[in-house]
C-alpha cells in the first residue's frame, strides 16, 4: 500500500491550530481616570500616559515614531523647570534682574512644548489609524483632547472594529415558519 501525497499540506494536520500573532492588550484605565488624573496633576499625567500610549503602539507595530517625540516632551518640562530655577538663583546672587531674558527664554519654551505636543499627538493619532490598529479617530477631538481621546477608543479595543454586542443588539434571524428564532450563542 502506497502513500498518498495528494491533500495540500494544510490539511495534513487539521488538528493544528492557526498561526495567529498575539497582539498585547492596550492600556486599560479609563478614560475617566486618565481624565481626573490630568487634572490633578495639572498636565503631568498626559506627558506620561503619551509615553504609555505610544510603547503599546510600538509593542503592536513594531516601531513607534511617536515614542521619541513623547519621551522629548516629557524631557522639555524638567529642563526648563531647571533653567527657570537656576536663572532664579543666579538673579539673586548677582543681584541685577534679567527679566527680559528669562521672559524671552519661557516664551519660546512654551511655544515649543505647545508645538512638540501637537506633532506628538496627531504623529500617535497618524499611528493609531494605521493597520494593525485601524482606529478611526477625528482631527477636532485630538487636537483638544489628545490622550483621553485616544484611552476612551483604546479601553475597548480588542483587534476589530466589531461592536462586540455593546448595545445588546444581535442579528436578525431568517423567518421560518412565521416566528423568528434566536441566533446560537457561542
Amino acid at each position: 500500500m502506497s502513500l498518498s501525497y495528494n491533500y495540500p499540506p494544510q490539511m495534513a494536520y487539521p488538528s493544528a491550530p492557526p498561526v495567529v500573532r498575539a497582539v498585547p492588550r492596550p492600556p486599560r484605565l479609563h478614560w475617566g481616570w486618565v481624565l481626573a488624573l490630568q487634572i490633578v496633576t495639572r498636565g503631568f499625567f498626559e506627558l506620561a500616559w503619551l509615553i504609555v500610549q505610544a510603547n503599546w503602539v510600538r509593542k503592536v507595530r513594531g516601531r513607534s515614531r511617536a515614542l521619541p517625540f513623547s519621551i522629548a516632551l516629557a524631557c522639555l518640562l524638567p529642563l526648563m523647570l531647571f533653567y527657570v530655577l537656576f536663572m532664579g538663583v543666579l538673579m539673586r546672587l548677582i543681584g541685577t534682574e534679567f527679566q527680559n531674558g528669562v521672559a524671552i527664554a519661557v516664551g519660546l519654551w512654551v511655544i515649543s512644548f505647545v508645538v512638540l505636543r501637537l506633532v506628538t499627538v496627531f504623529t500617535l493619532r497618524s499611528e493609531l489609524e494605521e493597520e494593525p490598529i485601524a482606529i478611526p479617530l477625528g482631527g477636532a477631538m485630538t487636537f483638544f483632547f489628545g490622550t483621553i481621546y485616544f484611552q476612551y477608543h483604546l479601553r475597548d479595543w480588542d483587534g476589530s472594529l466589531e461592536p462586540n454586542g455593546v448595545l445588546g443588539l444581535t442579528g436578525a434571524a431568517p423567518i421560518v415558519g412565521g416566528a423568528t428564532e434566536a441566533p446560537p450563542q457561542i
